[in-house]
């Protein structure tokens, strides 16, 4: 892969509308991959409980999940630029806070739950519109590249938040990480500021109805569309057994048969790194069926590693397969999200992926809460087997959907939002 070529698909940051979303994006994944070591670290150290941090995290993902679909439909009424500046200035807000409160040692479980609820509130709101803005302003023919580079910088961010994080704790207070995410929030506002416009959704007649009338339109277009609901579907159960499962016994094998910490991040380096791999690769590769050639991966890349937990295999072995991992999902992923950019009209599109995004990890909380328990009851191998082959099945059967193996992208036509049943 040549130098040339990767400055080739670099040159999509040129549009200036495309550049400032491109980086104010990159530049608050960054900051929240700063704050959940140092959260969860300071969270314990003042609460002295793991309760107390499970009210926390709960606290950030609950209003999330809910207020999704409402930040869809709000996403395709709205200026999304506006929507994406406020929501940046309120995550500064929250973000800063917290870090306030935990460097002056006035933070509690509540005022920090509270605080942490803001900002999953901003979250669901900025990410169907950033979506939405990006399927729109991204040229014509280039959406895959563009929505890779969009991967890219998050899996890179993925992977240097941790890191930085976990220096930054052994010199400073946790807070001061918060403070640092809060500015990241004030910076990427900043950008969308001067980005010029970023297009708006267009008018419809449903525009003016409430908002439980357009949030009902965009279900309905989902479940018109078979490869969507086939898609939600599918996330669904990977996100409830296969996410679910390496969250919660994947540290558990990790402590108990290999390294501990160490060798589970170094497991979780491996993911990072093959999701990074697989969002380069697909900037070069146009499969004439995305979604038939993506499923094909997910296939390769979803059961491995629960098997080779259950076993357990070595680290090395379990980290090989976990690039392989990160490599097929961030591959399909790319592929996901240009289908719907280019198949979806653009007055739907953020709700589109509002209901994309809440179906697909609507189960998720669940997944992780009895995932232990069941293991509990019947054992951690046979709970991976179990999970491996289900999740198996999940990825599997898409194919036997013909509007899955057969969708396909027509040449230099991407606003033609074709409709496939």
């Amino acid at each position: 892969m040549s130098s040339r070529g990767i400055s080739s698909k670099l040159l999509l940051l040129e549009s200036r509308p495309l550049r400032h979303l491109f980086f104010a994006r990159s530049i608050s994944i960054l900051g929240d991959m700063l704050t959940p070591i140092a959260l969860a670290f300071a969270v314990l150290s003042f609460s002295g409980s793991a309760s107390g941090l499970g009210i926390v995290l709960a606290a950030r993902a609950l209003p999330s999940l809910v207020l999704m679909l409402l930040g869809g439909v709000i996403g395709d009424r709205y200026p999304r630029r506006a929507i994406m500046i406020i929501s940046n200035i309120l995550g500064f807000l929250s973000q800063g806070l917290i870090g306030l409160l935990l460097i002056t040692d006035h933070a509690s479980v509540w005022n920090i739950a509270l605080l942490t609820a803001l900002r999953g509130v901003t979250s669901s709101f900025f990410n169907p519109a950033s979506t939405g803005a990006i399927a729109q302003v991204a040229p014509d023919g280039k959406k895959q590249e563009a929505f890779a580079l969009f991967a890219i910088a998050g899996n890179i961010a993925e992977i240097a938040g941790p890191v930085l994080a976990g220096i930054v704790l052994v010199y400073l207070n946790p807070g001061w990480i918060l403070v640092a995410d809060a500015f990241t929030f004030l910076l990427s506002a900043m950008i969308i500021m001067t980005s010029g416009p970023l297009g708006n959704p267009k008018k419809t007649k449903s525009t003016n109805g409430s908002v439980f009338q357009e949030l009902r339109e965009g279900l309905a277009y989902v479940t018109k569309q078979t490869w969507l609901t086939v898609l939600i579907v599918s996330a669904s159960v990977f996100q409830f057994l296969l996410l679910s499962s390496l969250g919660v016994l994947g540290p558990l094998v990790a402590e108990k048969h290999l390294g501990g910490a160490p060798d589970w991040a170094l497991i979780s380096t491996a993911l990072g790194i093959g999701s990074i791999a697989g969002s380069i690769m697909v900037m070069y590769f146009k499969p004439k069926r995305p979604l038939f050639v993506g499923f094909l991966l997910l296939i390769i890349g979803s059961g491995p590693t629960l098997l080779l937990l259950a076993l357990p295999a070595s680290t090395p072995i379990i980290a090989i397969s976990e690039f392989i991992s990160g490599f097929s999902i961030s591959f399909f992923s790319t592929l996901e999200a240009t289908a719907i950019s280019r198949l979806v009209p653009n007055h739907l599109m953020s709700r589109v992926d509002s209901i994309n995004r809440f179906g697909s990890m609507a189960l998720k909380p669940l997944g992780m809460a009895i995932i232990g328990p069941v293991s509990g009851l019947i054992g951690v191998e046979k709970t991976l087997i179990l999970a491996a082959s289900i999740t198996i099945l999940a990825v599997s059967w898409p194919l036997t959907i013909s509007s899955i193996r057969n969708l396909n992208f027509s040449p230099h036509k991407e606003n033609d939002k074709q409709l496939i049943g």
